[in-house]
């Protein structure tokens, strides 16, 4: 049996990262492998997290000299991760594994655009001499290969496991929800402007959030708004209080301005929410603009607002969406054809 080595953020990290390394231990890909992980991250403060880069290179040296590592797993999500994962690299490299580079984050080429010569030249090496990249989508292999032309990467999509089917009770309110990093990158603050421009036009909404980040200013803006009574701030939310919050949700709203493939959109169609967005990243590969949901271009409130209008008006065309997303994800992105083509890598190498 193949030993795997991944090192990833700890379950622990809030995002989205987290729950694609929760769902990878908690599938047959743990029965097939022997599966160790090191946290090259945890949330907290910096200190903390540089502690806990230093312990995980010490740890990735003990599996390394130990546990006769075949494959090591890498898991990375923007430009300081991946400025931590260089140096683990950098020992894996010492003891000859192979290893597979995937890519989760959705502002590297923003990032990279930003980087010193040095680290450009470092990105670009490493994408080149990994034995593999793994991307989210075919509009991220190919920001990659616009600057590692020589790499060889493969592109496999989020998944999810799918929630029982269930029908949602009538409701004269329609609820919308917001899952994410709270801050000007994922349009949580262009949301709440549109909201408030929903409200004051008569409409009987609530907007659920979900997530952590810029909080103080979450509540100040919905104060400034006065829209206390019609949004609600619920915190990091455990995966039960999700499935709660999901099974009553009508309309998924992530207005991002940058993303590679989101896990929350790809929860939120398992459950059939129909989903308003933006044309970033992987996201038009997963939702299918006037079938599954509606995508318009990052920051465009206008284009937000009637979205949200017509949806809000069209609970049979919610419905309609709905569905459609959730056979989508049963058939593309279905955690269990993911570990399948996982298995598969893992084998090849």
């Amino acid at each position: 049996m193949k030993n795997i080595l991944y090192i990833a953020p700890s379950t622990s990290v809030k995002g989205g990262i987290s729950t694609v390394i929760k769902g990878y231990l908690n599938s047959e890909l743990a029965k097939n492998y022997n599966i160790f992980l090191v946290s090259s991250h945890v949330d907290g403060p910096k200190f903390i997290k540089l502690i806990q880069a230093i312990l995980g290179l010490v740890e990735t040296f003990f599996y390394l000299i130990f546990k006769k590592i075949d494959i090591v797993h890498i898991h990375e999500g923007n430009i300081i991760s991946f400025k931590r994962k260089f140096y683990y690299i950098k020992v894996v490299r010492l003891f000859e594994c192979k290893i597979i580079f995937h890519h989760h984050g959705g502002a590297l080429i923003d990032q990279y655009g930003a980087a010193s010569k040095k680290w450009k030249n470092r990105i670009k090496k490493t994408f080149e001499e990994v034995e593999l990249v793994i991307c989210l989508s075919e509009n991220w292999r190919n920001n990659i290969l616009n600057i590692a032309p020589a790499a060889n990467i493969e592109v496999i999509p989020n998944s999810v496991r799918l929630p029982e089917v269930y029908n949602k009770k009538n409701n004269n309110c329609v609820n919308l929800t917001f899952l994410g990093l709270i801050g000007e990158n994922k349009g949580v603050f262009d949301l709440l402007t549109v909201i408030k421009r929903l409200v004051d036009n008569g409409f009987i909404i609530k907007l659920n959030i979900g997530g952590n980040g810029e909080i103080k200013r979450l509540h100040k803006r919905i104060n400034d708004l006065d829209i206390t009574n019609y949004v609600v701030y619920l915190g990091w939310i455990s995966e039960k209080e999700k499935d709660l919050l999901l099974r009553k949700t009508d309309i998924y709203v992530l207005p991002s301005y940058s993303e590679c493939m989101p896990m929350s959109i790809l929860e939120a169609m398992s459950y059939s929410i129909p989903v308003v967005s933006t044309f970033v990243g992987g996201i038009p590969e997963l939702v299918s603009d006037g079938e599954t949901g509606f995508l318009i271009s990052p920051g465009d409130l206008d284009a937000l607002y009637k979205k949200l209008e017509f949806l809000i008006q069209n609970r049979t065309l919610r419905e309609e969406f709905g569905e459609k997303g959730r056979l989508a994800i049963e058939s593309d992105h279905n955690l269990d054809l993911t570990v399948q083509r996982i298995n598969r890598i893992y084998n090849s190498l």
